[in-house]
């Protein structure tokens, strides 16, 4: 049995995209040979108001271990010092007094366990930090694993200064892991971009992945009525929202034949702004906003709708998000509609589906988009393209699993 010392604020019972992903990714390495020890934060000591879920938990057999670690992070002095000091909650983000509490329990199972290899999760990128202070002291190969670009991230708002302090750290990381991984290689250009090629050696593609649906999902019952059902599951911030969506549902709601023919359902956090929106458009009896709900309700949700919707925010240049809500999608083998920027990660997917992508600002082609699937189902016509599972499979987390046993393999060997 190989052993891994993992690094991951993110993990169950937390119900986060990252906790999720980063937990189905270290049951899959189980099934290759994998022993796992995570250091995690403790779920106890965040405020209240977590959503939880035990039904996330992926021990796989007892070969993946917690080792939680309390943080301050909601304690009110640490919260009230980063109100007064914003730029604090920015180096590198909120979790900042983590970092020696995570190091600290790394450096004690280290001490305890000859591992083989180690890897850090982000976000948060304090991750990474604390992981960085661990390979200073270790002789463990360490890759540093990237969700989301670090420095370049365009909807990331900070000073100069911060800005500077942000580079600086993220170089640190790089510069120092034995192999940096990105989901998608177009995030890997981006942040690559303005670093040595030399440094591109490094740096490995291994895109999210999901996992086959459990039985009693499977046998959550399809919602039966005669409208299209349309899901949302996600959280909506800065420039992602569904205003643009919603006037599109409006103005198609309006057009003859298709007047109360739909239905448009979201589930996550902060909804009650476009709550009002859909209320202020006359669409109450067209929407619903569940709110924040448990993973296992927003697969039920998922199974029961007819097709999903992934929304970006609008983006002039390239968009290199890969959301792992998109992936978590697959396994449902349901139409996909993409509104995002035609061109990017995100885009990049959801066409090798065969499933339609429409810029988000372009409220007539989402309205377009959202008819046509409205009339293949009044014509009975299959809603998912034939292509879509041979494409979708590629994402299957056990390809993740492989690629990513292969990688730490070879770090191990040099």
């Amino acid at each position: 049995m190989t052993r891994l010392l993992a690094l991951s604020w993110c993990m169950p019972p937390i119900v986060m995209p990252r906790s999720i992903q980063v937990s189905r990714l270290l049951a899959a390495l189980a099934d290759l040979g994998w022993e796992t020890d995570v250091v995690c934060v403790d779920p106890d000591s965040l405020r209240q108001g977590t959503i939880l879920d035990k039904e996330l938990e992926r021990p796989a057999g007892g070969k993946v271990r917690k080792y939680r670690v309390p943080s301050l992070e909601d304690w009110i002095p640490v919260r009230g010092l980063i109100r007064l000091i914003p730029s604090l909650g920015q180096l590198p983000d909120p979790k900042w007094v983590w970092k020696n509490a995570a190091f600290r329990q790394c450096r004690l199972l280290a001490e305890k366990n000859n591992y083989d290899a180690f890897i850090s999760f982000a976000q948060p990128w304090t991750d990474h930090l604390a992981g960085l202070k661990f390979k200073q002291q270790s002789r463990l190969p360490w890759v540093a694993h990237f969700s989301d670009p670090w420095t370049d991230n365009p909807y990331v708002q900070a000073s100069p200064w911060v800005k500077q302090r942000l580079y600086e750290m993220e170089q640190a990381v790089i510069s120092t892991a034995d192999a940096v991984v990105f989901v998608s290689s177009q995030t890997t250009d981006l942040v690559m971009e303005k670093y040595p090629e030399e440094w591109q050696t490094r740096t490995h593609v291994i895109p999210h992945g999901f996992e086959s649906l459990s039985p009693a999902i499977k046998q959550t019952r399809p919602a039966s009525n005669s409208r299209v059902e349309f899901l949302y599951t996600g959280n909506f911030y800065g420039l992602r929202t569904p205003e643009n969506l919603l006037r599109a549902a409006n103005k198609l709601n309006q057009k003859p034949g298709y007047k109360n023919s739909f239905g448009l359902r979201f589930a996550g956090h902060n909804m009650e702004r476009f709550k009002q929106t859909a209320h202020d458009l006359g669409l109450d009896n067209l929407t619903v906003f569940e709110g924040p709900v448990t993973f296992a309700r927003s697969q039920e949700l998922a199974v029961q709708a007819d097709a999903l919707l992934v929304i970006d925010a609008p983006s002039v240049t390239p968009s290199v998000f890969l959301p792992s809500k998109l992936v978590d999608y697959l396994a449902f083998e349901k139409p996909i509609l993409g509104i995002t920027p035609l061109i990017g990660s995100s885009a990049d997917l959801i066409r090798k589906l065969d499933c339609p992508v429409v810029d988000p600002n372009d409220i007539e082609g989402i309205s377009a988009n959202l008819a046509r699937m409205i009339d293949n189902k009044k014509t009975g016509t299959d809603l998912l393209p034939p292509t879509f599972k041979q494409e979708a499979e590629q994402y299957n987390i056990s390809y993740a699993a492989k690629q990513m046993d292969e990688l730490l393999r070879t770090l191990i060997k040099e």
